[in-house]
């Protein structure tokens, strides 16, 4: 009983932790009058384990996410929470709301999720900074 109970605890704490992942943010700088622009391009840099089914879950305390569908070109309005399989995001705002997101920094969230267990493998946190003309990424 005792190595059962040795054995299960040893296997708890070699329980990996998440690991800190990268979000490639492009272009560099973003403002919503940038006509050409959909927004700041967000592309998580992340490696799954071979052969695990991954789910990226997106969050921002500020503005909201889009996509475009490949095939039509359409621009899909993901609201502030979205989650996908890790393809490019964008993230910008409504004109109105410029004034109120650039007094404070925008915090962007993600982590990677194996869907089959639900468990969180891999996260990234940074945020978006106005610098009196544009947003920035702030990793």
């Amino acid at each position: 009983m005792n190595r059962v109970l040795l054995a299960v605890l040893v296997l708890a704490g070699c329980a990996t932790p998440p690991t800190p992942m990268r979000v490639l943010v492009q272009p560099p700088a973003y403002k919503v009058e940038m006509t050409t622009t959909r927004g700041l391009g967000m592309t998580p840099i992340t490696e799954a384990p071979p052969g695990m089914k991954v789910r990226y879950i997106w969050k921002t305390d500020g503005g909201y996410f889009l996509t475009q569908n490949d095939r039509t070109t359409e621009i899909i309005d993901l609201g502030p929470e979205t989650v996908n399989e890790g393809a490019k995001l964008y993230w910008t705002y409504e004109p109105g709301e410029q004034s109120a997101l650039a007094e404070r920094p925008v915090a962007i969230s993600i982590k990677t999720e194996n869907v089959k267990t639900g468990k969180e493998i891999a996260w990234a946190d940074f945020t978006l900074v106005w610098d009196g003309e544009f947003f920035r990424a702030k990793h």
